[in-house]
């Protein structure tokens, strides 16, 4: 036992079934000399000794930090034939459902042909304003302050040597540009821009795919590693933009809430009213994605430990799917001009509320459960020597409370739309099976870090994955 890393060392150690390697801590040993790590996503995982080393061996080696490298280049690129068949079937569902909702007969009752003509008209204003959006979207990351008490500080495998700092400023930025939007109201072509949503969403996945290539020519994607704020500050450095992790989130972030703003605007000019049912989905919409700015620090921390940003999934998720599969419900509301019954108001707003506070709630439980770490058994369940899941709260419920808050909230947002066409629920089907899929994944991963008896408890005490009394 003494020629192994001591317990409480931070380590870099190799993800299972991939080449990546990430930051992670010992805190334990097995009986066959094992070493159990904690991941910064809180994740266990006991390892060989051969994928798991210091962090200052990695960058005196230069041998294995070159395998390193080659080895993360070839899958965070997805060059594998399995890799690139996905992301060309998402890309091919994305076309579609863009194509299939702009020139859909029944949204608006607009024939084809006018569709078309007006689909031809506008793209040399989508081009100007999508430049005029990337550049003001980088003034306001790159100069803006940061705001909130954490602070993200990590470093790129490629150029360990660099300290990067994300300024977390989004909700700020996007104040400003609501504002910016609103006061030069008459001089944006409001109706040129709304009626070219098609185009906004082809044109942002040429993007998409033009920065992956540049990124993949020029070697630019590297593993990211996030550093704790005590060790920075013991050994200060000077830190450094990251013009490709804003590249890659920032302006799709922030694309989003302000669609649903351009189409708000343009409805009040030229409409003067705004119906009841649009009001309260953007509403909803809107504290969603400020809630997400206000935790914009965790969020990027777990982005950059899970995948770097720099990938094709990352940048087209955050550039293309996001903003304008969310804003496909706004965008047909504001189109159509279906009742809906007040009931069925009432209903979204009480989803909505429902989870927006179970997730509070179950974040708040966690946090301060892995603070305290005063836990019992009654409480929690033991997992390894050092380390319990928690088992009391809303998290007795279900093994995955904060996801089920997202479907509620979601579903919220998306109620006002009506049931009687498919379109604004696109968003919601994959929030739904995403959740899913985190929710199974999750359950992978601990059946695979703990033991057998560990586990048969914990799925004895919570016995849902993600629905009470159903899944």
């Amino acid at each position: 036992m003494s020629s192994l890393i001591p317990i409480g060392t931070s380590v870099l150690a190799k993800w299972p079934s991939t080449s990546n390697y990430y930051k992670a801590r010992i805190i334990d040993y097995t009986d066959d000399n094992l070493y159990v790590c904690q991941f910064l996503d809180d994740s266990v995982i006991a390892l060989p000794s051969k994928y798991v080393d210091l962090p200052e061996k990695f960058q005196r080696t230069s041998k294995k930090l070159s395998l390193m490298r080659n080895e993360q280049m070839f899958l965070d690129r997805s060059l594998s034939f399995s890799s690139m068949i996905i992301s060309l079937g998402w890309i091919a569902i994305f076309l579609y459902i863009q194509h299939w909702f702009h020139y859909h007969p029944d949204i608006d009752n607009t024939t084809g042909s006018i569709r078309q003509a007006r689909f031809q008209q506008y793209p040399s204003v989508v081009i100007q304003y999508l430049l005029i959006w990337f550049i003001i979207q980088f003034m306001f990351a790159r100069y803006f302050p940061h705001m909130g008490a954490e602070e993200l500080i990590y470093i790129k495998e490629s150029q360990p040597s660099i300290y990067y700092k994300h300024r977390s400023n989004s909700l700020l930025a996007f104040i400003i540009t609501c504002l910016l939007m609103y006061s030069f109201r008459e001089k944006i072509p409001l109706r040129e821009l709304t009626k070219s949503y098609y185009l906004l969403a082809l044109f942002s996945l040429g993007f998409t795919l033009t920065l992956s290539i540049i990124l993949l020519t020029n070697k630019l994607y590297s593993r990211y590693c996030s550093i704790p704020n005590l060790e920075h500050n013991q050994h200060p450095k000077q830190t450094n933009f990251d013009f490709h992790l804003f590249l890659s989130i920032r302006p799709g972030i922030i694309l989003w809430p302000a669609l649903n703003f351009l189409l708000l605007l343009t409805i009040l000019k030229y409409n003067r009213q705004i119906s009841v049912r649009f009001a309260l989905s953007i509403l909803l919409q809107t504290i969603y994605i400020i809630n997400v700015f206000t935790n914009e620090t965790s969020m990027i921390r777990q982005s950059l430990d899970i995948s770097p940003p720099s990938s094709f999934d990352a940048i087209f998720t955050n550039l293309c799917w996001v903003p304008f599969m969310a804003t496909l419900t706004s965008f047909y509301i504001g189109k159509s001009h279906q009742p809906v019954h007040i009931y069925i108001l009432l209903l979204s707003m009480i989803l909505f509320i429902v989870g927006f506070a179970l997730q509070r709630l179950s974040i708040h439980q966690r946090v301060t459960f892995q603070a305290i770490n005063t836990s019992t058994g009654d409480d929690s369940v033991m997992m390894n020597k050092t380390q319990r899941i928690l088992t009391s709260g809303c998290w007795r419920w279900c093994r995955n409370p904060h996801l089920l808050a997202e479907i509620f909230m979601v579903i919220g947002w998306t109620l006002p739309a009506g049931v009687r066409h498919l379109a604004p629920w696109f968003y919601t089907f994959y929030i739904i099976g995403m959740a899913i899929y985190k929710a199974h994944y999750f359950d992978c991963t601990l059946r695979n870090t703990c033991t057998e008896d560990a586990y048969k408890q914990y799925i004895t005490n919570v016995k849902y994955t993600l629905i009470p009394y159903v899944y």
